[in-house]
């Protein structure tokens, strides 16, 4: 999978295994493996994160988060093994800052920045592949393992939404249909919007910006055997743009549109509807830790993502962007 484009999910699960305010600030020392994966069929190279978890009695958690030999196993064995035939694929450590990975600086050191990696074409994963995750951390320890189905690509179906996008009039709506595997039970669905904006000292040279617009980010799957259908209403694409474009009086120029359909596998979609389960205005405050590891903390599970790119507008749609009561203000031109 390529990492970055993940990383919104690493934070999160992160995030909620961390947050929790009922928990002992120093106790015996354990060793606890925390591991991420999210593998995707169509990526050139597939990488697991794999680190550990710890306090040291009497110590400064905060400064012992600074040293990377405290994160990392130093003679960690990482396999993933194809369970349809049994044969054992072992990745490589590499520093994901040297791959393009770069850890954002935080309370954990982030140099090095230690993945396993294995290239796509040294495993030939495909979709509905039953895949299993086996780590060897050394020191007589115990494995960690964990499995997930590698999910097959999602297609686009008839055309649909058809190029250019038709909004114009706000009673409009197009529909987006796709059909995914059937292993993916979660979709993120966002619209990348392209523009360019000319310079405020320069209005003879332009920039290019971008506004994401994020559809559904939890678009959960009711039939594993039917295609999916997002309807995607003229009112709020125009009303989005006027929200999130921000206004000046310089002049902005349409360019495209970029569909992004990301699909998730059922270990995430447990994790999200876990990690939800007690949040809200009535909750404990307590949350739930979801994990699919043996030993641990973490996710290791699947993605798979379309993109539809250069959608266009029809002239009567960039007409409503640059006179319609929601985005006149923006100064399209």
């Amino acid at each position: 999978m390529k990492l970055a484009q993940s990383v919104f999910l690493l934070v999160l699960t992160f995030s909620v295994w961390t947050c929790t305010t009922d928990f002992e600030l120093e106790a015996e020392w354990k060793d606890i493996p925390v591991v991420y994966a999210f593998i995707n069929q169509a990526d050139s190279a597939h990488y697991v994160r794999v680190e550990k978890a710890f306090l040291e009695v009497g110590g400064d958690a905060r400064a012992i988060a600074q040293i990377a030999d405290s994160l990392y196993y130093e003679n960690a064995v990482v396999q993933i093994e194809k369970k349809r035939t049994g044969q054992k694929y072992t990745l490589e450590k590499v520093d994901g800052n040297l791959e393009g990975y770069v850890r954002n600086e935080g309370v954990f050191a982030n140099a090095p920045n230690y993945l396993y990696k294995i290239p796509a074409g040294d495993i030939g994963l495909e979709g509905g592949d039953e895949i299993r995750l086996i780590i060897n951390r050394g020191d007589n320890k115990p494995q960690v393992t964990s499995e997930t189905t590698v999910l097959s690509a999602i297609f686009q179906l008839q055309n649909s939404p058809p190029n250019p996008l038709n909004f114009n009039d706000y009673s409009r709506a197009v529909n987006l249909r796709f059909s995914p595997g059937p292993d993916a039970v979660l979709f993120d669905i966002r619209w990348i919007i392209h523009y360019r904006e000319a310079k405020t000292d320069n209005p003879s040279e332009f920039e290019d910006r971008q506004a994401t617009w994020i559809i559904d980010q939890s678009l959960e799957r009711t039939d594993p055997t039917t295609s999916e259908s997002v309807r995607i209403e003229s009112e709020r694409f125009f009303q989005f743009l006027g929200g999130n474009i921000p206004a000046s009086p310089n002049v902005k120029k349409f360019e495209s549109i970029d569909i992004v359909i990301t699909g998730a596998g059922q270990e995430l979609a447990d994790f999200l509807r876990v990690s939800q389960a007690n949040l809200g205005i009535t909750s404990t405050t307590q949350v739930p830790v979801y994990s699919n590891l043996s030993e641990g903390r973490g996710v290791f599970s699947s993605r798979s993502s379309l993109t539809l790119p250069g959608y266009l507008l029809t002239e009567t749609s960039l007409d409503s962007l640059k006179q319609g009561i929601y985005t006149q203000h923006l100064n399209f031109k």
